[in-house]
């Protein structure tokens, strides 16, 4: 046998029996045994008043019971807290556009020039010394003169003066020169024809 009880009814029961130091189960066999005894002897069902503290107990827990789903449901039934009004959003002009971030400007120093990641390193360091280079000199020459050897072409370089080497204990010669038109950043711009450097036709 079974018996179903609303959840709040089996709250106050599971209270009860549990004061009495009983299951819920033994509690409800000990009130039907009550009442089937009382029947059998031909005695009125026990009422509130022969029950006694059980029952009182019992009326009061209900009320808890009652007392704790209303503040429950009051609870549940509260709004949500209302969200931020629109109004409180300045709105966009129509057709207006966001404003470009002012980059400040830096103060000190003026920008230094610039010079083409693509230059050779070293050709950047002597542009920026002031120098000539050598491969410009030999250029230089060769547009002027026409192919030369390069030991005519070192000869003509000391006499110019113009380019300086800058490791002075190395003698400047026609290894210098040949050097430098076989390194393989510069060696585009020149060609080679018995025995002479003369200029590319892309230089």
């Amino acid at each position: 046998m079974s018996i179903r009880l609303d959840p709040r009814r089996l709250a106050a029961l599971k209270l009860l029996a549990g004061e009495e130091g009983l299951r819920p189960g033994e509690l409800v066999t000990r009130w039907v045994e009550e009442r089937l005894d009382a029947a059998r002897a031909g005695q009125p069902a026990p009422t509130q008043a022969s029950t006694g503290d059980s029952s009182k107990a019992l009326a009061a827990l209900s009320s808890r019971v009652d007392e704790l789903a209303r503040r429950l449901d009051a609870f549940t039934a509260t709004p949500p807290a209302a969200a931020p009004s629109d109004a409180a959003v300045e709105p966009t002009a129509p057709g207006a556009e966001a404003a470009e971030p002012v980059t400040p400007k830096r103060r000190g120093r003026p920008p230094r020039s610039v010079t083409p990641a693509s230059t050779p390193k070293r050709e950047r360091a002597t542009a920026a010394a002031g120098r000539v280079a050598l491969h410009d000199e030999i250029v230089a020459l060769i547009s002027e003169r026409g192919p030369m050897t390069a030991a005519e072409l070192a000869t003509a370089i000391q006499e110019r003066g113009r380019y300086s080497s800058p490791r002075s204990a190395k003698p400047f010669d026609a290894s210098t020169v040949n050097a430098r038109v076989s390194n393989p950043v510069y060696r585009s711009r020149f060609t080679r024809d018995r025995g002479r450097i003369g200029l590319a036709t892309s230089s």
